[in-house]
C-alpha cells in the first residue's frame, strides 16, 4: 500500500482543508521565529551594551614585571593582549619606614599648589587600547595625547589643576622621597624645602624635586590619560603594568586552562592579581559557568514560548481535529480492506509531514520578514536615543539572527505539527472498522435533548437551532470555547499590565520631573562664590535661566498658622516649614504676591511670604493650608537628617503668594515660603549657621543643614557643550535633569512598545484562533447545512443560522472571560487583604481594581463579535455558492 500517494491524493482533493491547515502551520511557525529573533536581537544587544560598558577583554592581569608580561603574552590561551599602566599618587606620609629603609626604596609625591594629591593617571598609546570600557579610554572633549608632554585631566581632578581649558599649560613637581636615615617623626630641626610641606620634610628625606608641566589637550569623565612613553608619571611607589587578554576559541575550562598555561611557563595562576570579565564571557559562551548560564536563559526562554505557542497550537489542532473527524469513514475503509493500525499512523504522520515541510518553510521566512520589518520600526524610534546616558541604544540594536532560530523553529514547527496530527488522529486510528463506520454514520445525528428544546417552547427557529446546534457536539463547544477565552484572557492580561506599567512609569516621571535641566548642589561656596560662579555660567554661553535656591527647615505648632483641621497630615499638630531665598529677577518674574508687596519692600521688612496652597508635584490643588496667616510666627529650625531641633527664631510675614515654579510649592505636606537673599543670609546668621560651610554647632557635632543649588537650562543647541561645562567644573556635585526625565520617557515608549507589540500578538494570536475555530465548525457541517437548504430554508436565514452560532460562541466567550478575569483580580488582591494588613499594592505604585480590566474586556468582546461574524461570512457564502446535491454527496463520500 502507497501511503505516501493516499495521503498526498486527499491533501489535493481537499485543497480547501489542505490551503486552511497551511494557513494555520505557518502563522504558527511566523509567530514562534519572530519570538525568536527577538530574543536572538536582544542578546546581540545585550553582548554590544555589555562590550561598551564593561570592555571587550576578558581577563586582565593587574602588577605584571617585565618578564611576566612578556611570558603571559605568548601563551597560547589567549588570542589578543593588550598593556596599559597605572600610576598612582598619594598624600599619605603612613607608611612603614623600616621596609623603606632596608629595601633602600624610594615614595614620589605629585604637588599641586604646593599641596600633595590623591591622584591616578592610566598611561597606554591611543588607539592601541581598544579592550578597555570606551568610558575609561575616551574623552568627552579633546583628544587622547599622543605624545610625552600631553595630558588628559578627568573632570573630577580639574579642580586640583585650577580648572583649566583646553589648550592650557597646567604644571606640577614631583617630590621624591626616602626613608630618613635616624628615626622618623622624631626629627628636633625639620628639613626645610623651599616649597615643600613640612610634613613631608619632617618624614622623609627629600632627594629630588622636579617641575613638571603638560599641555591639557582633553577631559575625561573617569581617568587622567597621558602617553604610554611618558617618563615621568611613573610612580616609584605605586606603578603597574597591567595586561587584558581575550581566550583564544580553543579555551574551554577558563580556570584549568589558565593554571596549566601558567604552570609549563613556570608561574601559579593563583600567584596572580587577575579578574575576569565574566559578565561578557557569559554572553559569549565562554567557559563551563557561562554555557551553564546560557542552558537557564535558553530553558526559560523556550518554556516560555512554549507556553504561548499552546495558544496558537489551538489553530493546528482544530485543523486536524476537523480533518480527523472527516476522515473517520475512511480509515474504517482502509481497515476493512486489511490496512493495519501502524499503516494508518503513518498514513496520519506523512499527511502532517507534506502539510508541515511547506508551511515551516513559509512561516519562517515570513517571521523573519515580519522580524526586520518590526526590527526596522524599534530602531528608528526616537526615545531610544535617550535610553542611556553614555550611548545611543540604537546604535546597540542589530539585526543578528543566529542559526538556531531557524533550526528551533523548523523542528518545533515540524514536531508541533506532528503532534498535532496524531494525537487528535488516535481516535480514528485505534477504532475497528466496524465502530469506524458507525461513527461516520452518527456523525451529522441530532440527539434528542432531555429537555424542552427552544423550538418546542416556540422561540425563533434561528436562535433556537443554533443554540442547539452548540450544545449537541459538546468537544467542538469546548475546543472553541476554551480557544477564545484564552484569547480574549490573553488580550485583556496584557492591556491591563501594560497599561499598570505606563500608569506608574507616568506617575515616577510626573513625580521626579525638574523644572530645570540641570541643578548643581554645593554645600562650600558662599551666597557670594554663588553668584560668582552664576556669572561664569553665564559667560560661557551654555547657560540660561539660572537661579541659584537653598532651603532652611522649621518645625512649628499648627495653631500657629491656624492650619485648617480635617487634613490627615496635619493631625499630629505640627508642620514641617521650608524657607527659600529668592533673587529680584526670580521674585519678579515667577512670584507673585496676594499682597501686591515689591522685592524691595521684602528685602528691606526681611519678612517671608507663604504659599499657603497645598499641592502635589505636577502643580495641582490638593486644599488650601490657612485662611489667616500671622504677622509674626516663631519657630524651630531642625536638622532634617537628624531631627534635632534647635533654639526657636521669631520670623515676620507679609501674607501670601502663588507662583508657576515648582521649587516654591508648598507641596508634600511642607508648608514654603520665600524670602529676599539678603535677609535669608541675616537668617543664617541668626541662626548660628557657617554660611561657608552650611553647618551648624550642635552637641559637640558639626551638622549640615543645607546645601546651596544652581539650577540651569541648557541653550538650544548646546546641550553637548553645557553637559561637558558642567562635569568639568562640578564633577559629582550636579545632575542631568534633562537626560534624566529623557531617559524616563524613553522608558515609558519602551513599556508602551513591548507592552502594545505583545498586545498586537496577542491579538493577531485571538483573531486568527477565532477565524479557525469558527470557519471550521461551519465547514464541518456542510452537508447538515445543506439538508437545512433542501428543506427550504433560504440563503438569508442560512446566513442569518451560521451568524447566530458565531455570535453565541463570542457572547459566551467574552462572559466566561469577564468572570476568569475579575476571579484573577480578586485572587491577587487576596493576600494583601489577609496576610499583609501593613502592605498594600499602592507601595508598589501600582493601583488594581476590578473595574479598570473591564474597558479591555468590552475591547476583546467586540473585536470577537466582529471577527466571529467576519469569519462566519466566508464559508457561509462557500456553501451557499455550492449546489445542495454537491455538498450531500461529498459529505457522504468522506
Amino acid at each position: 500500500m502507497k501511503l505516501r500517494e493516499i495521503s498526498l491524493r486527499y491533501l489535493r482533493g481537499q485543497k480547501k482543508h489542505t490551503i486552511m491547515t497551511i494557513i494555520a502551520i505557518i502563522t504558527a511557525t511566523a509567530f514562534m521565529t519572530v519570538m525568536l529573533a527577538a530574543v536572538s536581537v536582544y542578546r546581540a544587544a545585550a553582548l554590544n551594551v555589555c562590550r561598551e560598558e564593561n570592555g571587550t577583554y576578558h581577563v586582565v592581569f593587574n602588577g605584571l614585571d617585565k618578564d611576566q608580561l612578556v611570558s603571559v603574552r605568548s601563551m597560547d590561551i589567549f588570542s589578543e593582549t593588550q598593556i596599559y599602566s597605572v600610576s598612582s599618587y598619594t598624600s599619605s606620609v603612613d607608611v612603614d619606614y623600616g621596609q623603606m629603609k632596608s629595601e633602600d626604596a624610594q615614595m614620589e609625591y605629585l604637588l599641586l599648589n604646593g599641596n600633595p594629591v590623591n591622584d591616578v593617571f592610566l598611561r597606554f598609546k591611543a588607539g592601541e587600547l581598544t579592550m578597555l570600557p570606551k568610558n575609561m579610554n575616551t574623552v568627552f572633549e579633546g583628544r587622547l595625547p599622543e605624545k610625552d608632554g600631553e595630558i588628559v585631566l578627568s573632570a573630577q581632578s580639574t579642580y586640583l589643576w585650577g580648572y583649566p581649558e583646553l589648550g592650557d599649560t597646567v604644571t606640577a613637581r614631583l617630590v621624591t622621597c626616602k626613608a630618613k636615615s635616624d628615626t622618623p617623626r622624631s626629627v628636633d630641626t625639620p628639613q626645610s624645602v623651599e616649597g615643600i610641606p613640612q610634613y613631608l620634610s619632617e618624614a622623609f628625606d627629600i632627594t629630588d624635586v622636579t617641575d613638571i608641566s603638560f599641555t591639557v589637550v582633553g577631559f575625561s569623565e573617569n581617568s587622567n590619560i597621558v602617553d604610554y612613553s611618558d617618563t615621568r608619571l611613573k610612580s616609584y611607589s605605586k606603578n603597574t603594568d597591567n595586561l587584558l587578554a581575550r581566550f583564544s576559541d580553543k579555551t574551554n575550562d577558563l580556570y584549568w586552562d589558565m593554571h596549566y598555561a601558567f604552570k609549563d611557563a613556570g608561574y601559579e595562576i593563583d600567584d596572580f592579581s587577575y579578574g575576569m570579565n565574566q559578565e561578557l564571557l557569559d554572553l559569549e559562551g565562554k567557559g563551563v559557568t557561562a554555557k551553564f548560564s546560557q542552558a537557564v536563559f535558553f530553558g526559560i526562554v523556550y518554556l516560555v514560548i512554549l507556553f504561548l505557542m499552546f495558544c496558537v497550537r489551538m489553530v493546528i489542532d482544530n485543523a486536524f481535529e476537523i480533518s480527523s473527524r472527516e476522515r473517520i469513514k475512511q480509515f474504517g475503509l482502509l481497515k476493512a480492506v486489511g490496512a493495519s493500525n501502524k499503516q494508518v499512523f503513518s498514513l496520519v504522520v506523512w499527511e502532517a509531514v507534506y502539510l508541515a515541510v511547506p508551511g515551516v518553510i513559509i512561516g519562517i521566512l515570513l517571521g523573519t520578514g515580519c522580524a526586520a520589518g518590526l526590527f526596522g520600526i524599534v530602531k528608528n524610534l526616537p526615545y531610544l536615543s535617550d535610553s542611556s546616558a553614555n550611548f545611543d541604544m540604537r546604535d546597540m540594536l542589530v539585526f543578528d539572527i543566529k542559526p538556531y532560530v531557524y533550526i528551533s523553529s523548523a523542528v518545533i514547527g515540524v514536531l508541533w505539527v506532528v503532534i498535532s496530527a496524531v494525537s487528535t488522529g488516535m481516535r480514528s486510528i485505534r477504532s475497528s472498522p466496524v465502530e469506524a463506520m458507525n461513527a461516520a454514520g452518527k456523525r451529522d445525528r441530532v440527539r434528542i435533548p432531555k429537555h424542552p428544546s427552544g423550538l418546542e417552547k416556540g422561540r425563533s427557529f434561528i436562535a433556537a437551532y443554533s443554540a442547539l446546534s452548540i450544545k449537541r457536539n459538546k468537544k467542538r463547544y469546548i475546543i472553541t470555547m476554551v480557544s477564545m477565552v484564552m484569547s480574549i484572557v490573553l488580550f485583556t492580561t496584557f492591556s491591563y499590565g501594560a497599561q499598570l506599567a505606563n500608569d506608574k512609569i507616568t506617575a515616577e516621571y510626573e513625580e521626579n520631573r525638574s523644572p530645570s535641566d540641570f541643578s548643581v548642589q554645593t554645600y562650600s561656596l558662599t551666597a557670594d562664590g554663588i553668584h560668582e560662579s552664576i556669572d561664569k555660567m553665564a559667560s560661557s554661553g551654555c547657560f540660561e535661566n539660572i537661579a541659584y535656591d537653598c532651603v532652611l527647615k522649621f518645625y512649628m505648632d499648627n495653631d500657629t498658622l491656624k492650619i485648617n483641621q480635617g487634613n490627615d497630615a496635619y493631625e499630629s499638630g505640627g508642620i514641617a516649614f521650608a524657607i527659600h531665598p529668592v533673587s529680584r529677577e526670580t521674585f519678579e518674574k515667577h512670584i507673585v504676591p496676594d499682597s501686591g508687596i515689591s522685592y524691595d519692600d521684602l528685602e528691606n521688612s526681611g519678612s517671608i511670604i507663604i504659599d499657603s496652597v497645598m499641592k502635589d508635584k505636577s502643580g495641582n490643588v490638593l486644599y488650601k493650608i490657612t485662611d489667616s496667616i500671622p504677622e509674626t510666627f516663631t519657630a524651630n529650625p531642625f536638622i532634617d537628617s537628624m531631627v534635632y531641633f534647635l533654639d526657636p527664631v521669631t520670623i515676620s510675614t507679609a501674607g501670601t503668594y502663588s507662583t508657576d515654579l515648582r521649587t516654591y510649592f508648598s507641596c508634600g505636606g511642607t508648608c514654603t515660603a520665600v524670602m529676599s537673599e539678603s535677609s535669608y543670609e541675616k537668617l543664617v546668621t541668626a541662626i548660628g549657621i557657617d554660611s561657608s560651610s552650611s553647618q551648624v554647632e550642635y552637641n559637640g557635632g558639626n551638622y549640615t543643614l543645607f546645601s546651596r543649588t544652581i539650577y540651569a537650562d541648557a541653550v538650544s543647541g548646546a546641550e553637548a557643550e553645557a553637559r561637558n561645562y558642567l562635569t568639568r567644573n562640578f564633577y559629582n556635585s550636579f545632575t542631568d535633569n534633562a537626560a534624566d526625565m529623557a531617559k524616563a520617557v524613553s522608558n515609558l515608549g519602551i513599556v508602551k512598545t513591548v507592552g502594545y507589540f505583545a498586545v498586537l500578538i496577542i491579538s493577531l494570536i485571538a483573531a486568527v484562533n477565532i477565524v479557525n475555530i469558527i470557519s471550521s465548525n461551519v465547514m464541518g457541517r456542510t452537508s447538515e447545512l445543506a439538508m437545512l437548504r433542501a428543506c427550504g430554508m433560504s440563503d438569508k436565514q442560512l446566513h442569518k443560522l451560521i451568524l447566530s452560532e458565531s455570535l453565541i460562541y463570542a457572547a459566551l466567550a467574552s462572559f466566561s472571560s469577564l468572570l476568569v478575569t475579575e476571579a484573577a483580580v480578586f485572587v491577587i488582591q487576596i493576600p494583601f487583604k489577609t496576610h499583609f494588613h501593613d502592605l498594600d499594592m499602592d507601595d508598589f505604585g501600582l493601583t488594581m481594581s476590578a473595574a479598570a480590566p473591564l474597558k479591555y474586556i468590552l475591547i476583546a468582546a467586540a473585536v470577537s463579535f466582529i471577527v466571529a461574524a467576519a469569519a462566519s461570512y466566508v464559508p457561509a457564502r462557500r456553501i451557499i455558492k455550492s449546489p445542495i446535491v454537491e455538498n450531500i454527496r461529498n459529505s457522504e463520500n468522506q
